[in-house]
């Protein structure tokens, strides 16, 4: 993007990240959720689901057409492989996607934009980012926002969802930026929108340097 200034949000399961984005978008930032883009692409028809068909059967679908998400999480969050398997087909269409959302983004005028997305630096999203930032938080702390932010998932399925993602090394090692969350809102919060200010200045400098 050569005006939009791009934040990528990212974190495992339950950490907070989407509080964090609530305190970006309140900055007067355009948001992204990648979670509602993936439900896009695997819409009745589309080539994503029918991929996601040949790899993990007929059976991820409903008696409409539309995708069994639960049916399709047991299955692919089964073991690595699988998981692996799943992004590697999801990903290329999320990613094409949120590039169109963007460019629409930046013709607007819109100064900055925050894509909160878990996968963010799996599916090689980052590299439209021009900062990132991590939400890590405590395993125990995760696990009791997951099971009360879903009410589907019983502890099981959250534990094997959970452990399928990216260790907190990971996150911290790749991110420009790192949010911790001790489970104290007002914490989390205060840490937010002290990067929302200095987001805020550079993504002004960045539309200064391209209209000059």
């Amino acid at each position: 993007m050569s005006r939009l200034y791009v934040i990528g949000v990212t974190g495992p399961m339950g950490s907070g990240k989407s509080e964090v984005t609530k305190v970006f978008a309140e900055t007067g930032f355009s948001v992204i959720d990648a979670d509602i883009l993936s439900r896009r692409v695997v819409e009745p028809g589309s080539p994503c689901l029918k991929r996601l068909v040949e790899s993990f059967s007929d059976e991820i679908l409903n008696s409409d057409g539309t995708l069994n998400r639960r049916e399709l999480a047991k299955r692919a969050f089964a073991s690595r492989e699988k998981t692996e398997l799943l992004n590697s087909i999801t990903h290329p269409y999320i990613i094409e996607l949120t590039r169109s959302i963007l460019n629409e983004t930046e013709q607007y005028g819109v100064p900055a934009a925050v894509i909160d997305a878990a996968l963010l630096f799996e599916s090689g999203m980052n590299s439209v980012c021009d900062k990132t930032v991590a939400v890590i938080a405590p395993f125990e702390i995760r696990l009791e926002r997951v099971l009360k932010r879903d009410s589907g998932l019983d502890r099981e399925q959250a534990v094997l969802r959970m452990s399928a993602q990216q260790p907190e090394e990971y996150y911290i090692k790749r991110a420009d930026f790192v949010i911790r969350n001790s489970g104290d809102y007002r914490s989390l919060r205060e840490q937010a929108e002290k990067l929302a200010q200095k987001f805020r200045e550079w993504a002004d400098e960045k539309q200064k340097c391209r209209t000059e």
